[in-house]
């Protein structure tokens, strides 16, 4: 039975914690043992019935093997930053995939995905290591969706759609069929994509149109 750890007790982490508990309730044998937080105001206290077990120092007390890790971040260069420590920790990583969340057969979902309720990942999509579907979002056909990428709540991705690696796709954003979006660029809240956008961007609007340029590794 795997024994999983959130790393990271914010409201993202709380979050995360209510879906692994449904997978639980529907039958998915693992056991919840609490959340890691670098903050040390938040060890030892209790978030949404769950422990805050310490920081990152929690992992040499215990036997690596035995326990998987899941990163309740949001913001993606935050995520990597924490994906690749938890990495060089040589800790395994569990998905989080709500019972409510729709996952075509033909659909193929890499590692330290999360899904929450009312997604939907369709045929012939990729979803990146460590990327997250947030409420009612949805990736149709053939759409790949970059590691550590965030597709908030409400937001839409069609057909042959490619998000690049650390896309962040605001609340209730749209991309048009077959767009391409690079590494590491964001689309703000209510946006609609309708021409590919390079890397390292902000782009707003609708149409969505560049308003800041980023150096590149920027998320470093």
């Amino acid at each position: 039975m795997k024994r999983v750890v959130i790393i990271g007790a914010g409201g993202h982490g709380r979050e995360i914690a209510g879906i692994l508990r449904q997978q639980i309730e529907a039958g998915d044998r693992f056991t919840l043992l609490g959340f890691i937080d670098e903050n040390p105001d938040l060890h030892k206290e209790t978030r949404d019935g769950l422990q805050v077990l310490g920081g990152w120092e929690y992992f040499e007390g215990v036997d690596r093997n035995e326990v998987s890790v899941i990163c309740g971040v949001g913001l993606p260069q935050i995520l990597r930053r924490q994906i690749l420590r938890a990495e060089s920790l040589n800790l395994k990583f569990v998905n989080a995939i709500s019972p409510l969340a729709t996952v075509s057969p033909y659909a193929k979902l890499g590692c330290g995905v999360t899904m929450f309720p009312n997604t939907a990942a369709n045929t012939n999509s990729f979803i990146g290591d460590y990327s997250i579907l947030n409420v009612s979002s949805t990736v149709s056909h053939d759409s790949i969706v970059g590691r550590y990428s965030n597709i908030n709540p409400g937001a839409h991705l069609a057909g042959n759609v490619t998000l690049g690696e650390g896309c962040y796709v605001g609340m209730g954003a749209n991309v048009i069929q077959g767009k391409r979006i690079g590494d590491w660029t964001i689309v703000g809240a209510g946006a609609v994509v309708a021409q590919d956008l390079p890397a390292n961007v902000t782009a707003v609007g609708v149409p969505a149109k560049i308003i800041k340029q980023k150096e590149k590794g920027w998320h470093e």
